[in-house]
């Protein structure tokens, strides 16, 4: 599987880590490896294999049908459906405000140091 590195790192697909409480990341030269992280200590870490090529296509292909298919099964909430178009008028009303009264970026820093201050 070919993954693309962004500003925030790299997302790696939640069924690889499946079982998973915590693993060691190392990088020598190009290669990434990625070993299991076993809280007892006279137990030797695992290593994980990363698919690609077909293989990973073939889970890629499987994963989203799956979404898909939980997606098209969930039943409409009307509660759920009020709070959403509760968020979305509230995320409308705050750029509008936004809009009539830009910060500068000298006000938006002064805001984070009084919060940082916890005034």
């Amino acid at each position: 599987m070919r993954l693309k590195v962004n500003e925030n790192g790299l997302i790696i697909p939640p069924s690889f880590l499946t079982g998973l409480d915590e693993v060691e990341v190392t990088r020598e030269g190009d290669f990434i490896s990625i070993k299991k992280v076993d809280k007892t200590p006279d137990r030797d870490s695992i290593d994980i294999s990363i698919v690609e090529g077909e293989v990973a296509q073939n889970l890629l292909e499987e994963n989203l049908k799956k979404i898909k298919e939980s997606n098209n099964n969930q039943t409409f909430n009307p509660k759920k459906a009020a709070l959403a178009q509760r968020f979305r008028n509230l995320c409308r009303e705050v750029q509008e405000l936004y809009a009539d009264n830009p910060l500068s970026e000298a006000e938006i820093a002064a805001e984070i140091d009084a919060f940082r201050r916890e005034e």
